[in-house]
């Protein structure tokens, strides 16, 4: 396994016990051990856009360090994108763009059926 995926785990997972070595749930840790783990996909690797990231970690590194010891594309991993090609950050149904054009697209209906 590789270094900065393995500091990366030890340090920032609230589920790793460092005084065992194992998860809280006293399963041995499967990101130590090369398997796929959902809640270090989700809540402590996070979304690819995840703007409140940590400093001193190279994130990209550790996406394709991870995609690559799980040997699979991670799919939680890959970012979510809009029906445009753009990506969408957490929570959003259309990019910025989408969502403007919209807005502008549904205000027009309603002023040309108000005006006549």
């Amino acid at each position: 396994m590789k270094n900065a995926l393995t500091r990366f785990a030890k340090d920032e997972c609230c589920n790793y016990d460092k005084h065992y070595q194992t998860c809280l749930d006293g399963k041995p840790c499967k990101v130590l051990s090369g398997a796929r783990c959902g809640y270090f996909e989700k809540v402590v690797l996070g979304p690819v856009d995840y703007k409140f990231r940590l400093p001193g970690y190279d994130y990209m590194k550790l996406f394709g360090e991870y995609a690559e010891q799980t040997d699979t594309e991670a799919q939680t991993v890959q970012q979510r994108r809009c029906a445009c090609g753009n990506p969408l950050r957490l929570r959003q149904r259309f990019c910025d763009d989408c969502s403007r054009k919209r807005r502008q697209d549904s205000n027009r209906r309603y002023n040309q059926k108000r005006a006549g």
